[in-house]
């Protein structure tokens, strides 16, 4: 492994760090800029799969809402491997916590 190498995986893990902070703070203007236009990306095990940019950021504004869902999401013990000039292989620890906010609106208690 060479130096170039280590500078090159730890910009990798900076841009995962970045995705997942921008994905918390609901900052979809941000998180598109980490994309690519042709990019694809798929979530729930791989049961839902989107291609383009704009499909990924619309589903991440669909599922996320702007005020139902608070999330945290802790990404660590990166394992990556550099396939080739311009691709690697990456692998994080996830750890996320999800909370639906809509679950604890104050209700009136049944008379």
């Amino acid at each position: 492994m060479t130096p170039e190498d280590l500078v090159e995986i730890e910009a990798i893990k900076r841009l995962k760090y970045r995705y997942a902070r921008l994905l918390d703070t609901k900052d979809f203007e941000g998180l598109s800029e980490l994309f690519v236009k042709d990019a694809t990306a798929s979530y729930s095990g791989g049961q839902l799969s989107y291609d383009g940019r704009d499909a990924i950021i619309g589903f991440l504004r669909t599922v996320l809402g702007p005020t139902t869902m608070l999330t945290s999401h802790l990404v660590g013990q990166p394992e990556i491997e550099l396939t080739g000039p311009d691709s690697a292989d990456g692998r994080w620890a996830l750890q996320d916590l999800v909370i639906i906010t809509e679950q604890f609106v104050a209700r009136e208690p049944d008379a």
